[in-house]
């Protein structure tokens, strides 16, 4: 059952309309339904994006996963989570398809449906949009939970757009790991230390080394000796590293584990002019 609402009303759902949930354009979206509103097999996630500008809401690890490689595309400009469908379309699809459209528990008050993930996405060819469902594998074994995929993915095909299915499976769990490891060294708002300011000046200065090194070390070893040479706190350097390593200013190879004991002869510096990879597939 939901945690923040007790009973789904007709009346509730106008309300959510008329705040504007599940409405709004990049940093002012706000979602249909946050995570203190749904109960969830796995853990919820509330995280901000410095990409996107604002805190973004997940109910399961799968939804977390499949976020972390998203927003580390660079082709992705935006991310809206908990997306809502018109239930007055989903009510007609549900008839079309001959399956019973969901209602909230213990009423019988239609659903207003959602979909995990609903992103735009900046191709060569144009822009476009693309929706994303998050589910563990065995949810392709419940007869319902595929009831109600089916009734998304035919509104999206009715709407041109590509619905995709994210089983906790098929994901590179190598890849969200190391994802996850540069994701945490960016700035944080509030951070006085380092601020902004230093952490960019020590990036472009770890930037124009890495350019000139022919290093053996490893990363953490090279990092450890930029600590001393710039006479900063240890640890830093490493986080500097990651930094570059989200922006893209650093690449490496993804699936590697452990990438701090890997050598610095194997990380590849962007040109300035070059531009980073645009995508990193998540499945």
């Amino acid at each position: 059952m939901p945690r923040g609402v007790k009973k789904w009303t007709e009346e509730l759902v106008a309300r959510r309309i008329r705040e504007g949930y599940g409405e709004g354009e990049g940093a002012q979206y706000k979602p249909w339904v946050g995570t203190a509103d749904f109960s969830s097999l796995g853990r919820t996630h509330r995280a901000y994006s410095q990409r996107f500008g604002r805190t973004i809401e997940m109910v399961s690890d799968v939804e977390w996963n499949t976020f972390v490689c998203l927003e580390f595309c660079r082709d992705v400009t935006a991310v809206y989570e908990g997306f809502p469908l018109p239930r007055e379309t989903t009510l007609e699809v549900a008839a079309a398809l001959g399956v019973k459209h969901p209602t909230y528990p213990g009423t019988s008050v239609p659903a207003v449906m959602t979909v995990d993930f609903l992103v735009a996405i900046d191709q060569a060819d144009g822009p476009c949009l693309k929706a994303f469902d998050c589910k563990r594998s065995e949810d392709a074994e419940n007869e319902r939970a595929v009831e109600k995929l089916q009734i998304t993915h035919a509104y999206f095909a009715g709407c041109d757009v590509k619905h995709h299915l994210v089983f906790h499976s098929s994901l590179p769990m190598q890849k969200v790991r190391n994802i996850e490891w540069f994701r945490g060294a960016t700035w944080k708002p509030g951070q006085t230390s380092p601020s902004f300011e230093q952490l960019h000046e020590l990036c472009g200065q770890m930037k124009n080394e890495f350019s000139r090194s022919t290093r053996l070390d490893s990363l953490a070893e090279y990092c450890n000796g930029f600590d001393r040479r710039h006479g900063v706190a240890p640890g830093l350097g490493l986080r500097v590293a990651r930094v570059l390593l989200w922006e893209q200013t650093l690449r490496c190879d993804l699936n590697v584990p452990h990438l701090e004991q890997a050598p610095v002869s194997s990380f590849t510096l962007c040109a300035d002019d070059e531009q980073p990879p645009r995508r990193v597939s998540i499945a």
